[in-house]
């Protein structure tokens, strides 16, 4: 039989060979997203009862939340090597972080960082198109979202910030004009977006758009932060000014 899959990447849940599992419900989500985020470590039941119901959870909370962990157990039985133990401060999932799109995700942007350019983006785009939308998507209450998946999307964020480089370091340049464009009006405060999308530019012959992405990104910074460019755009500008051959992009 084939693997369960836990995706944390877009909507969370539980894949079979391409078949949702579950769960169906936003409380049961956020105990699954909980026990696989910490996955092979206990989760306490205080822990899970402040996530889905604040810090003042209903005398009812604690049954619910076993109920919940019963029905994930029950879409988990048919997989031998992957179950949810109790223990006498909580649950843990035992599973193999393969499992898992987000360690999956990790781990090929970690080895992406020691082979060359033309490895490094293909590592990255087959990380990236495991993302399905925002992280953490569907579970209970905001605290998932906003502690965790606000952390989850600077990752993915990162990454395309190094595969844009990458695909400048290849010489795709219109690739990376997509990816950088993408981001820098997503993001219009990520300076290192900016930078690459300005090389980008750039190195494709279109000096006066990146020109213009600097003086754009600058008025950003300057009304909404009020502050400067710093020294990475700042170099990217000079360069482009001086009408070098190549323009730093910030890896």
């Amino acid at each position: 039989m084939s693997q369960v899959e836990f995706r944390l990447l877009g909507p969370v849940g539980m894949w079979c060979g391409g078949d949702p599992l579950g769960p169906t419900t936003p409380q049961q989500r956020s105990i699954l997203a909980m026990l696989v985020l910490d996955m092979n470590r206990v989760v306490s039941v205080e822990r899970m009862l402040r996530t889905i119901w604040g810090e003042n959870p209903t005398d009812s909370a604690r049954n619910a939340t076993q109920g919940y962990v019963s029905k994930l157990r029950r879409i988990l039985a048919p997989f031998p090597d992957t179950e949810i133990v109790t223990s006498p401060q909580g649950y843990h999932l035992r599973a193999d972080k393969e499992q898992v799109d987000l360690y999956r995700f990790r781990e090929l942007t970690r080895i992406a960082q020691d082979t060359d350019a033309a490895r490094t983006s293909e590592l990255l785009r087959e990380a990236l198109d495991m993302w399905q939308g925002p992280p953490l998507t569907g579970v209970a209450g905001q605290w998932l979202p906003s502690r965790i998946g606000v952390h989850m999307e600077e990752e993915r964020l990162s990454a395309v910030e190094e595969h844009a480089a990458a695909l400048i370091a290849v010489g795709r340049f219109r690739e990376a004009i997509v990816e950088a464009t993408s981001l820098v009006i997503e993001h219009p405060l990520r300076e290192r977006a900016a930078s690459l999308l300005m090389a980008a530019l750039h190195r494709s012959g279109r000096r006066a758009d990146a020109l213009m992405v600097f003086h754009d990104t600058r008025q950003h910074l300057v009304r909404e932060l009020g502050v400067e460019p710093g020294s990475l755009l700042h170099r990217t500008h000079q360069q482009v000014l001086r009408d070098p051959s190549e323009a730093p992009h910030g890896r």
